[in-house]
């Protein structure tokens, strides 16, 4: 993706955008926040900084903003503690590869939230908008509930003409799909989650 011709782009959509960050200050953020900016979103964010319209603000990296960030973390537990008590059944079907079948909801939650624990974070980007915990060309994110989350941009670059510029193709291609579905292996229970 060429970062220039994209933040024009978007900027003619109506994104606005502060100067990019440097080396330091994406540093100062990861060591802050805990987390590392996978390489598309680092390399994006040090060529312009979206601000406003539901974008995170990493620039803020005041106790109330980190501990912003981190009511955001404990929201995505809270809402697997939900899905464990109302939503079990579509839970257990679409983690029965990952985890196996359980009879008891006290060990099928404690197996979910072992492997939440062991699953990168997702951090947020733009509004319930996430990206993976330093794993870079992964898809975007949505995340609501475990039953609720879906795939918003295979990468950075489509999420930003599906999301902003309205360029939404649905139809991937499997040579795609396969690439994402590798991809998203590598993330333990979020695979098969957002499978």
């Amino acid at each position: 993706m060429d970062n220039y011709l994209m933040i024009e782009r978007l900027k003619k959509a109506g994104l606005h955008f502060d100067q990019g960050l440097s080396d330091i200050e994406i540093q100062k953020i990861e060591n802050a926040f805990g987390f590392r900016f996978p390489r598309e979103i680092a390399s994006f964010f040090s060529c312009a900084y979206p601000v406003g319209g539901g974008f995170f603000n990493y620039r803020d990296i005041s106790q109330k903003n980190i501990d912003r960030f981190y009511d955001f973390q404990k929201e995505i537990v809270e809402s697997f503690e939900f899905d464990i008590q109302n939503n079990t059944g579509s839970l257990q079907a679409m983690l029965k590869a990952y985890l196996g079948e359980f009879t008891n909801t006290e060990d099928f939650k404690e197996a979910i939230m072992k492997g939440l624990e062991n699953s990168p974070k997702l951090i947020p980007f733009c509004a319930h908008r996430c990206f993976f915990d330093g794993i870079d060309d992964m898809p975007i994110v949505s995340f609501w509930q475990a039953v609720d989350t879906i795939i918003y941009g295979y990468d950075l670059e489509n999420y930003f003409e599906s999301e902003f510029l309205g360029n939404n193709d649905d139809n991937l291609s499997e040579e795609i799909y396969d690439n994402i579905t590798e991809k998203l292996k590598a993330t333990g229970i979020w695979y098969y989650i957002i499978e």
